[in-house]
């Protein structure tokens, strides 16, 4: 990599990648799949305020194991849970100010979701990840570091509704409720940002400008208003945005 003013700076790596999954339906309306994963990811360059800013990072190999089961209840009800444990290494400030490899993050959970349709017109997706996420490594058994990495947030509800009246064809309204639980702040883990909802009301109106399909949207973003923080690379903070109005029309032409 080469930015303005400063030297370059390069890393190269040629691991051998692989990956399998399978897939088997048990019963009618029941598949049970399983999948593993060797990765590479770009981890980019140090921020600019580390002591090491703009060095290009080495790759991350990571790991991947997910297993699950896909249940269709019903017509209109389907119902995805899975077990997953991914592994990688752990970018972060050490105490000298160095973006640097500070161990072992590790993210075990679980991960559920449910799509129905209840009534006519009425859709309903609600999802879950119930996560563990883990910091390992040495400077976490001395306690110079947290267990908890920096801004993962380890409970996540989201709900979204969408409801379109048989009476009113191509009026809808929708409503979304995202949960996020709360998050450390420092990599030390003595500082946290709390747990918060964030709630999204909104609707759409689909119609035509002549021949062309056309949708009017509205949205009130941030319904109560909640501020929080939200936790950059780096250990760097950035609040949420606030409440707000959203107005857009778009068309196919």
């Amino acid at each position: 990599m080469r930015a303005p003013g400063l030297a370059p700076t390069a890393n190269e790596d040629s691991p051998i990648l692989w990956n399998a999954s399978a897939a088997l339906t048990a019963i009618e309306g029941i598949a049970i799949y399983a999948a593993t994963t060797r990765g590479l990811e770009e981890s980019g360059t140090a921020p600019s305020f580390a002591a090491n800013a703009n060095l290009t990072l080495p790759a991350l190999r990571t790991r991947q194991v997910e297993a699950g089961v896909r249940w269709t209840l019903a017509k209109d009800v389907k119902l995805i849970t899975g077990l997953f444990d991914v592994r990688r290494p752990y970018f972060e400030l050490d105490t000298d100010n160095v973006f640097r490899v500070l161990g072992d993050v590790k993210h075990q959970g679980a991960e559920i979701s449910l799509t129905a349709k209840p009534v006519a017109g009425l859709n309903v997706v609600a999802g879950a990840v119930l996560m563990r996420p883990r910091v390992t490594g040495e400077a976490v058994e001395q306690g110079r570091l947290g267990e908890r990495p920096l801004g993962r947030v380890g409970t996540t509800l989201d709900l979204r509704i969408d409801y379109q009246p048989p009476a009113f064809d191509g009026l809808s309204v929708d409503l979304g409720i995202n949960y996020t639980g709360d998050r450390a702040a420092r990599i030390d883990n003595t500082l946290f940002i709390p747990e918060r909802a964030i709630i999204d009301l909104g609707t759409r109106y689909r119609f035509k400008l002549g021949r062309t399909p056309a949708v009017l949207r509205a949205q009130i973003a941030n319904l109560t208003n909640t501020f929080g923080w939200n936790v950059t690379g780096g250990g760097g903070f950035q609040f949420i945005a606030s409440r707000r109005f959203n107005l857009s029309l778009s068309a196919d032409f």
